[in-house]
């Protein structure tokens, strides 16, 4: 096992682009990579989610927390500085394809030996007592495959919920929907660490990596401008949603790639805005912009985002 080194950084972003780049361009002949990671808070979605689906809009409209998209599929989590992120980089085989048990052995050992019983259920989250406390997804470029989770140490459980609390409205998509499941954090449960970073630093140890793979200036270079010119982009956060629909008791929305394609309110008063916000891009920000030399803009801000 080959430990990386992604110099203690925190930015979500650059993270995602960390485990892309080594998905893609790792050599993994013979050797297996292990990428263990800690963000600032944040919100990641799976690679084909509908971004407006998936995250409540109070959270949207108040930026609160940063959202992100990985390039693997599945759920969307809340991340913060209480859960930890593995990892696991290899070179491509059928046999590895969804066999996360193959990857996690290791976390599973390294759990037990801070004093957890963890297990693995048919949807491959990790279990500690029947509740959830690591999602797993994976993703190939069929020449390496990356397969990748979470663990729940102790992040801010209520702050979780609120983020990703159904909204009140109806929403149309063919997105795939994340699985809701009762989740725990495992510190009250565990002993010889008492922190996400000295559980990292357990890991580090128990995996006994060969050695530490750092990445030159130039790769780090390429890594920095992938999350910004992707990870951060419009384009990839909010514009790979699928079309999505949403319906509320005074209009109803249709956003495809990002963007307003249609819109109809109720009330007639409003013509004028549905023509102005078709094309515009459907986020907090750009809603606001559109919406700022009407008089009661922030009540139609609250009401169309």
């Amino acid at each position: 096992m080959i430990l990386v080194d992604n110099r203690n950084v925190t930015d979500p972003s650059i993270n995602l682009a960390i485990e892309e780049y080594l998905v893609r361009h790792a050599d993994c002949n013979g050797k297996d990579y292990l990428f263990l990671y800690i963000n600032a808070p944040c919100i990641v979605l799976g690679k084909n989610q509908s971004i407006y689906r998936e995250v409540n809009f109070n959270f949207l409209r108040s930026n609160q927390l940063k959202l992100c998209r990985r390039i693997s599929g599945g759920g969307t989590v809340y991340q913060d500085k209480g859960n930890l992120n593995f990892a696991f980089i290899a070179a491509f085989a059928n046999e590895k394809v969804n066999n996360y048990k193959f990857f996690n052995q290791l976390i599973i050992d390294a759990l037990m030996e801070v004093g957890l019983h963890a297990t693995m259920d048919a949807r491959n989250n990790i279990l500690y007592e029947e509740k959830k406390i690591s999602g797993n997804a994976q993703f190939t470029d069929r020449k390496n495959l990356i397969s990748h989770g979470t663990l729940l140490f102790d992040a801010d459980l209520s702050l979780l919920r609120n983020s990703l609390e159904e909204n009140e409205f109806q929403v149309f998509t063919k997105a795939p929907q994340s699985v809701q499941s009762s989740v725990t954090n495992i510190q009250p449960y565990v002993n010889r660490v008492s922190t996400a970073e000295e559980l990292k630093d357990f890991i580090t140890t128990f995996s006994k990596p060969e050695s530490v793979f750092q990445f030159t200036e130039k790769q780090w270079e390429e890594i920095k401008n992938s999350a910004i010119e992707k990870f951060e982009s419009y384009e990839w956060v909010y514009g790979r949603s699928p079309q999505t629909k949403i319906k509320k008791t005074e209009f109803e929305i249709v956003v495809e790639d990002g963007i307003v394609t249609a819109l109809k309110f109720g009330n007639s008063n409003f013509e004028q805005l549905e023509r102005e916000l078709i094309g515009v891009k459907y986020c907090a920000t750009e809603i606001k912009k559109s919406v700022a030399h009407y008089l009661d803009h922030g009540e139609l801000f609250q009401m169309i985002f």
